[in-house]
């Protein structure tokens, strides 16, 4: 915004608080005529605000009729929605769009419409292409199926129309663009899923903890809506990183809308949805949109809460949860800055001013010397390492390479954990659910084992006495026929055939290679193979030239509907792939930023302020 344009804004909004305060309507008699002319403001009430604003009083009868003239404009759009149902709906285009005079368009339209005549419209009036078009309101993408009544949009609505990018020739790859963001949030649905039946490899997924590092145990849906929404957070905050911030907006928004789906325990429990926050009102800023969104200021507020609610007023409860580490007063300071850029575009200087200064003491405050990061680098750590452990510990070198080396070895141990726990996960759905349907607790199954009971023994007792250790224990010595229960094998290693096994199956009459067959497919469960050579009186229909992983025919054979399932399987662990590869893995790469832009627009709004 031009310095010219806001000091006219705060002009106009020291005079409106005045008027407000008298309760002066400048749309009636003697402001305004019965036929809606201009008509006398009185020379004492200029010449009392002038004095009072310290402002000279051709300036205040400016300001009183540009308001006036806006009071009648929003009156005639009031009464026309009520007498005709049309709605007046402010869009506000990107900046720089040749097709489009104006940064704000008023369009009218009922209410009724869907989501898709209000992108057409927008279209029409701009030029902009349909196709590539988002219309954002109150922090929501605006779906092109439903009412826009059904969507929060009202007379007078403001609205953000944004492309995925702002030139002409990159309509292919803006194309491109919006595919591989239906994409995204198919991959990310799919993702979401597995986590649910905890169908998730190890190099794949992500780790729901709480502010220790602990993992959250969720229910299945709670768990697939908060992957969800933190994956396409994730995704968002990628391309905020690329500054690819309209691309960036939406994702955080999707991210946003799933967020929504989770009990606030839940998100209480972690940071997650408060950074969001910061990241849509950043995006905003690099958008040019702070000032006309409300919806920037209560987000705010929201990540201010949460932040208090985590660290306390004071970050007391930050300092005891990091050891006195405070790796995220980064975030605090971004926090500060984008509060005090939305309270100089409500026109409130004094309380910017003492804001962005708080976030200026803090950006100094984070600095650290070019030196010292090489100087850690050079014991071994990254960049990345460097930078938090020096803003962590106040520019100390010696005490940022203890940090650093503590905060690595608390990874460590964290992956360690999260991997047995996938294990156990794992090993409990190989060996099924407890009488009552509940999942066998592997902790009481590591416990047995420790007492010298077989893996299997362990699981089974466990599963027959629903989970509970001391009648396990009973049910193991009172029945010791459980001791020799066959272990699960493992899918992935090939069948050894034991020359004893086969001898036993053949000596009932069967064939030595229907014996090999019905072996290798239960993997030497006799009693198994027996029964399907009884069933099929010898003649198995399955191959008998199957591979030694334990499938029952050659993956050159397997069934249509095998191989469909198998090509499926392929391409969603591409497009899992594909989503991963740009998401960081390091659970502290929010917090490591180079601050530039910061620096840029804390001089940039200090200096407007700093003019008027």
């Amino acid at each position: 915004m031009e310095m010219e344009g806001y000091n006219q804004e705060l002009l106009q909004a020291k005079v409106r608080e005045k008027l407000n305060a008298d309760k002066v309507q400048l749309w009636l008699p003697p402001y305004t005529t019965e036929t809606q002319e201009r008509g006398e403001i009185p020379l004492d009430l200029i010449k009392r605000y002038a004095k009072d604003l310290v402002m000279k009083e051709e300036i205040v009868a400016r300001a009183l009729e540009s308001l006036r003239v806006h009071a009648l404009a929003k009156l005639a759009e009031r009464n026309k929605f009520q007498t005709t149902g049309l709605a007046t709906v402010k869009v506000k285009v990107p900046a720089g769009l040749k097709s489009s005079a104006k940064r704000v368009i008023s369009l009218e339209m009922s209410l009724d419409k869907c989501g898709a005549d209000l992108k057409q419209a927008v279209s029409t009036e701009t030029g902009m292409d349909r196709m590539r078009l988002k219309l954002i309101s109150a922090g929501r993408v605006i779906d092109d199926k439903h009412p826009l009544h059904a969507q929060n949009i009202k007379n007078g609505s403001q609205v953000m129309a944004v492309m995925i990018t702002d030139t002409e020739a990159d309509v292919k790859r803006e194309e491109q663009q919006i595919a591989d963001f239906s994409k995204t949030r198919q991959a990310a649905e799919l993702l979401s899923t597995r986590a649910e039946t905890d169908d998730i490899d190890d190099d794949v997924g992500v780790q729901i903890t709480d502010q220790h590092g602990r993992s959250l145990d969720l229910p299945k849906e709670e768990k697939r809506a908060l992957t969800l929404a933190m994956t396409l957070h994730e995704k968002g905050r990628a391309a905020l990183k690329k500054r690819n911030y309209t691309k960036a907006l939406l994702l955080l928004l999707e991210a946003d809308k799933e967020f929504g789906n989770c009990r606030a325990e839940i998100l209480d429990s972690v940071d997650n949805f408060a950074i969001l926050c910061l990241d849509i009102v950043w995006c905003y800023l690099c958008l040019e949109n702070v000032n006309e969104l409300p919806d920037a200021e209560r987000r705010l507020q929201k990540c201010e809460s949460a932040f208090i609610k985590s660290y306390g007023a004071n970050n007391e409860r930050l300092k005891l949860l990091k050891n006195g580490a405070e790796v995220e007063r980064i975030l605090l300071m971004r926090l500060h800055l984008l509060q005090g850029i939305v309270t100089f575009h409500q026109h409130k200087t004094a309380a910017a001013q003492q804001m962005l200064r708080r976030a200026m003491d803090e950006f100094n405050m984070l600095q650290v010397s070019p030196e010292a990061i090489v100087h850690l680098m050079e014991l071994g750590f990254t960049p990345q390492e460097a930078r938090l452990g020096m803003r962590a510990c106040d520019g100390n070198v010696a005490v940022a390479a203890e940090f650093i080396m503590k905060q690595r070895q608390e990874k460590e141990e964290i992956r360690k954990r999260e991997k047995e726990e996938r294990e156990d996960r794992k090993l409990a759905k190989k060996y099924g659910n407890c009488a009552n349907g509940d999942r066998l607790n592997m902790q009481n199954v590591h416990m047995l084992v420790k007492m010298d009971f077989s893996r299997a023994a362990a699981a089974e007792a466990l599963k027959q006495t629903n989970n509970s250790l001391d009648a396990a224990l009973d049910l193991l010595q009172a029945h010791p026929e459980l001791l020799t229960t066959p272990d699960i094998p493992d899918d992935n290693l090939p069948v050894k055939l034991r020359d004893s096994d086969i001898a036993q199956i053949v000596a009932l009459g069967f064939e030595p290679k229907a014996a090999q067959t019905a072996l290798r497919k239960y993997r030497n469960n006799i009693q198994r193979a027996v029964d399907d050579l009884i069933k099929y009186s010898g003649k198995l229909p399955y191959t008998s030239d199957e591979s030694e992983s334990g499938s029952s025919s050659s993956s050159g054979s397997d069934s249509p509907d095998k191989n469909a399932a198998k090509q499926k399987r392929r391409e969603e662990n591409e497009a899992l792939d594909e989503l991963m590869s740009d998401m960081s893995r390091d659970e502290t790469d929010h917090l490591d930023f180079e601050m530039t832009d910061e620096k840029q627009f804390l001089d940039d709004y200090l200096a407007r302020i700093s003019s008027l």
